[in-house]
């Protein structure tokens, strides 16, 4: 009987759930309520979060891992889902549509709703913040844009394509192209979440222009929506009733990734950078997948995971505890410089947090509580002069201040 109603609920107001083929809506429904019954749902500003949203919530949030390894898993961390009426401009920022930070998605119903209603167009919050859960789920607990994929090998060649191409991804996703957001040139997570969306919403297009990525992404979810129906139905969700604006607003960027405030903006946070990287030696001459990363875990969790370069230097080290991330985690250059260094607590990011420049001097300092960022955190030049200042309060940014010549700044937000 439940099933009976999911289904005529998702027939009714998702559409990529009409687009799938029926083995795959059959799976779809069996994961929907233990999804459901694994988070904390929390209506925000009045809204009251309804059976029905839920499951079409639900829906699109399973939708990218149907076939991905690990399942429900992925979201193990995820602790809640809060709906707000139409966007987060009163918790986060104007224009902000929604956000994600691990351990909690925040989604505004209208936006939601507007994603869930046409399955063509490449516009879909859910699946875009799912997307940067999935992309924290990766080994190293960061939404950078590198998700687990089922080999190391595969994980690395990711992250090498993104890195070789990226700078070419943006100047050609800020031309005229129909199938990805140009909101994707903004950093790498939100390039991993863009081309999810336009992944499942605009199969046919986005193969065409965008070719290599859509085969890579299809490889990852180890679906192809290219070969999905038509989408001819009509969506008719009608919880929450509000004015339609002008276009839609782009997602929140993740704290991952860089995204300095610009003058007169009163919403967009600081992040960190991802250091250059070095130049790459050649490959070690016969070194196999096997070596590149050593697991000294017990049966317990107990123990720690070490990640290894091309050519045979350490590239990244993290402790484990009961199987989740716990205690300190460092990440070097091929050189066998350290550039990122960190701790982890049950999993969440936790304590000081810093990134190194080239020459060794502090890129980005600040304090993580519970994985959001807290207090002050600074951003230097690699001379070791101060360039950036922001005040974090459980996660949101609050006020900062930019360094824009010797002795004079800039203040802006929130200073008493």
């Amino acid at each position: 009987m439940e099933n009976n109603q999911h289904q005529e609920w998702l027939k009714t107001n998702v559409a990529l759930y009409r687009r799938m083929p029926s083995e795959l809506q059959a799976e779809l429904l069996e994961l929907i309520p233990e999804f459901i019954s694994g988070v904390r749902w929390r209506g925000e500003e009045g809204v009251q979060v309804t059976e029905e949203m839920k499951v079409c919530v639900a829906a699109e949030a399973c939708i990218p891992i149907l076939r991905l390894r690990g399942g429900l898993e992925i979201y193990r961390r995820l602790d809640s889902v809060e709906i707000f009426p139409k966007d987060l401009s009163k918790v986060s920022g104007p224009g902000v549509a929604g956000d994600a930070d691990g351990r909690r998605v925040r989604l505004g119903w209208h936006w939601a709703k507007e994603g869930m209603n046409n399955g063509e167009d490449g516009y879909n919050l859910t699946i875009h913040e799912f997307a940067h859960i999935i992309d924290f789920a990766s080994l190293d607990g960061k939404a950078d844009g590198v998700p687990q994929f089922d080999s190391y090998s595969d994980t690395r060649d990711w992250e090498k394509f993104v890195a070789q191409n990226y700078e070419d991804f943006q100047r050609e996703l800020g031309k005229n192209n129909e199938s990805f957001s140009d909101y994707g040139s903004s950093n790498e997570a939100e390039f991993f979440a863009c081309a999810t969306e336009s992944f499942f919403e605009r199969g046919e297009k986005f193969r065409q222009e965008w070719p290599e990525i859509y085969d890579r992404l299809k490889g990852f979810y180890g679906m192809d929506p290219l070969l999905w129906a038509s989408d001819v139905g009509v969506a008719k969700l009608t919880p929450e009733t509000v004015s339609e604006p002008e276009a839609n607003p782009e997602p929140e960027p993740q704290t991952e990734t860089v995204a300095e405030p610009e003058q007169g903006s009163e919403s967009v946070p600081i992040s960190e950078p991802k250091p250059e990287p070095p130049e790459e030696p050649e490959p070690v001459s016969g070194l196999q997948e096997s070596e590149l990363i050593e697991v000294k875990v017990d049966a317990r969790g107990l123990g720690n995971v070490t990640e290894y370069h091309a050519n045979g230097k350490r590239a990244c080290f993290w402790e484990m505890r009961d199987h989740e991330n716990d205690g300190p985690w460092r990440r070097w250059s091929s050189q066998g410089d350290l550039i990122e260094e960190g701790w982890y607590r049950k999993g969440m990011r936790e304590g000081t947090y810093k990134l190194l420049h080239s020459n060794g001097n502090t890129r980005l300092e600040g304090t993580y509580r519970d994985n959001r960022r807290e207090g002050k955190w600074r951003l230097f030049h690699e001379d070791g002069k101060l360039k950036q200042e922001c005040h974090y309060a459980a996660g949101d940014l609050v006020r900062w201040e930019v360094w824009q010549a010797e002795g004079q700044s800039k203040k802006l937000g929130a200073w008493d």
